[in-house]
C-alpha cells in the first residue's frame, strides 16, 4: 500500500543520537552547501576520512554531484516487538542516471524519502524534492538539513579504537557503517494516526563515482538483532572488470556486537557468508553465517523495492551466536 501525503514528511524532524565509537584528531569543521543542480562536469570523489571526527565520516564525499554520481544518509528503525513496525529515512544527492531507483527529475539532485511501515503489513511511502540542502560538521558533532523535508542532527558519545581511513569498500563504492547498533525511540504521525514503537537503531551512508547499476551484479546487506548480540553485514560482487585484475570474488564486511562490545568488524575474505532465500510465492529469507555465528532472517514484511532489482524486508531472526541461541529476533 502507497500512500502520497507530504504534510507526513514535512512535519517529521529526525534526530538520532549517534551510538558509535569516534574520536577527533584535528578540527573538523565545516558547512557543505549542496547545489540542486547537477553540474555537466567530472567530479571530485572522496573514498577516505581526514580524521576519526563524526563530522568526516558523515561529511559529504562528492565535491559536486553530476550525472554519474550518487551519495545517501541512510537512517532506519526497527521496532524490538513487531518487525513488521519499522521507519526508514533516506537523504539523496543523485540523479536517476546514477541511481536509477529514485524518481528521474532533471532539475534537482536532492532528494528526501520515507519509508514507515505499520503492524499489518502495510507500508507508507512518501518523498520530496528539497529547495536546498547542507551539511554541517564540527568535530564530534554532525547535522544535515534538506530544507523543509527533514534532516538529522547526532553527536558521538563513545571513544574508539584507530581504524583504517580508507573508506573504499570495493571498486568506485563507498561505505562507512556509523551507527551499526543502537536504541532507537520513534514517535511521529503516520496519515493521521500515531506510530509509537522502541527497538532498534542504524545508520550509514554510500557513494559512488560511477552509476550504482555499473558496480555490480548483486548486493545483500542488512542488520539484525536477537538476544544480547547486533549484527551487520554486506555481501556484494562488483561487475565484470571493476575488481582487482578482473576478479569478480565478492566484496564482504560484517560486524557482530554484544551489549556494546564489539566481537566482530572487518572486511577481509571469508569473513561471512550470505545465502539469499527466495519462494516461488515472493517470500524471502536469508541465512548468515560468521565464525561462531549462524543465524535466519524469514521476511515478515517487503518495505521497499520494485520487486525485480531492488527490496527491502523487515524479518524475524532466529539463530546462535557465541554459543547461544536465541529466537524473537528482528532484522532488516
Amino acid at each position: 500500500m502507497h500512500h502520497h501525503h507530504y504534510p507526513l514528511f514535512l512535519s517529521l524532524s529526525l534526530l538520532p543520537v549517534f551510538l558509535l565509537t569516534t574520536t577527533s584528531q584535528r578540527t573538523a569543521e565545516y558547512i557543505k552547501a549542496i547545489d540542486p543542480l547537477p553540474v555537466p562536469y567530472p567530479v571530485l570523489v572522496d573514498f577516505t576520512a581526514p580524521s576519526l571526527s563524526l563530522s568526516d565520516l558523515t561529511a559529504p564525499k562528492l565535491d559536486e554531484v553530476n550525472r554519474t554520481v550518487f551519495e545517501w544518509w541512510y537512517f532506519d528503525a526497527i521496532s524490538s516487538s513487531n518487525p513488521n513496525v519499522s521507519l526508514v529515512l533516506t537523504f539523496f544527492t543523485a540523479t536517476a542516471t546514477a541511481f536509477p531507483l529514485v524518481p528521474a527529475n532533471s532539475s534537482s539532485v536532492l532528494l528526501s524519502y520515507v519509508w514507515a511501515s505499520l503492524p499489518d503489513g502495510s507500508v507508507v511511502v512518501d518523498h520530496a524534492v528539497p529547495g536546498d540542502a547542507t551539511v554541517l560538521g564540527d568535530r564530534d558533532l554532525s547535522s544535515g538539513v534538506w530544507e523543509g523535508t527533514g534532516g538529522w542532527q547526532g553527536s558521538a558519545c563513545s571513544k574508539p579504537r584507530s581504524f583504517d581511513l580508507s573508506l573504499l569498500l570495493g571498486p568506485y563504492l563507498g561505505w562507512v557503517d556509523i551507527v551499526p547498533a543502537s536504541k532507537a525511540t520513534v514517535d511521529m504521525i503516520v496519515d493521521g494516526e500515531a506510530m509509537r514503537f522502541t527497538g532498534f537503531g542504524y545508520h550509514d551512508k554510500n557513494w559512488g563515482s560511477r552509476p550504482f547499476q555499473t558496480l555490480m551484479t548483486s548486493w545483500s546487506w542488512g542488520h539484525a538483532h536477537i538476544g544480547p548480540f547486533s549484527l551487520v553485514w554486506f555481501q556484494y560482487t562488483p561487475a565484470t572488470g571493476l575488481g582487482h585484475a578482473n576478479s569478480t570474488a565478492p566484496v564482504v564486511s560484517a560486524y557482530v556486537e554484544r551489549n556494546g562490545t564489539v566481537l566482530v568488524s572487518g572486511c577481509e575474505a571469508g569473513i561471512v557468508s550470505v545465502k539469499e532465500k527466495r519462494t516461488q510465492a515472493g517470500g524471502y529469507g536469508v541465512e548468515v553465517g560468521m565464525e561462531r555465528v549462524k543465524v535466519q532472517v524469514q521476511g515478515t514484511a517487503q518495505v521497499a523495492g520494485d520487486g525485480a532489482h531492488y527490496v527491502r524486508w523487515n524479518g524475524r531472526v532466529v539463530g546462535r551466536c557465541w554459543g547461544r541461541r536465541s529466537r524473537g529476533g528482528c532484522g532488516v
